[in-house]
C-alpha cells in the first residue's frame, strides 16, 4: 500500500505516512487547494564499500509538480578515524591482515584442527579470510606458516596484556 505526504503550498509537511484518503489515485472531493498529496518514493540503496565510505541519507525532495516525495541516499568516503573505528585488530602476515579478538583466533585454531583432521597433503590449496572478509589462496603447507605466525603474535599479544 503507497503511503502519501501531505504538502501545503506555504508551511510545507504537515503530515507523511498517510494513506490515500479515497480510492488511490480518485480526485479528493473539497480538497484545499493549497494542498497536495505526494507519493512517497525511496530509491534503492546505492552500493558501496562499508570499509571506505558510508551511507548518508539526503534530504527528502518535495516535487509538487510530480506529485512525489523522493527519498535518495548519497555514499560518503569515511574519515580515517572512522576507517580506523571500523578496521578490526589484526596482524599482517606475508600481507594478509588476520583479525585478533578472541572469536577469530578460535575460529582460527578450530580451522586448523579440521585441516589436520582431514588429512590434506601439504599441497593441497586452502582458503582463509582475511579481517576483511577477502578470500585468500595457499598451499596448507604456506596456511600452517601462517598459523604458527599468527599463533605467536597472539600469544605475545596475550601476554604483554
Amino acid at each position: 500500500m503507497n503511503k502519501y505526504t501531505i504538502y501545503h503550498s506555504t508551511d510545507g509537511v504537515l503530515a507523511t505516512g498517510k494513506p490515500y484518503p479515497a480510492d488511490e489515485g480518485a480526485e479528493i472531493p473539497n480538497l484545499d487547494p493549497e494542498l497536495t498529496l505526494l507519493l512517497e518514493v525511496t530509491e534503492a540503496k546505492p552500493t558501496y564499500d562499508s570499509m571506505t565510505h558510508k551511507l548518508v541519507k539526503d534530504a527528502i525532495n518535495y516535487d509538487t509538480i510530480n506529485k512525489t516525495a523522493t527519498t535518495s541516499w548519497s555514499v560518503v568516503a569515511l574519515t580515517q578515524a572512522e576507517i580506523d573505528e571500523r578496521t578490526p585488530a589484526n596482524v599482517e602476515i606475508n600481507g594478509i591482515k588476520m583479525a585478533t579478538d578472541l572469536q577469530s583466533q578460535a575460529a582460527f585454531s578450530n580451522m586448523m584442527i579440521l585441516l589436520n583432521e582431514a588429512g590434506m597433503a601439504d599441497s593441497e590449496m586452502v582458503m582463509i579470510k582475511d579481517c576483511f572478509g577477502a578470500s585468500h589462496a595457499m598451499t596448507l603447507a604456506d596456511f600452517r606458516t601462517q598459523a604458527v605466525a599468527y599463533g605467536l603474535h597472539c600469544y605475545q599479544a596475550f601476554h604483554s596484556a
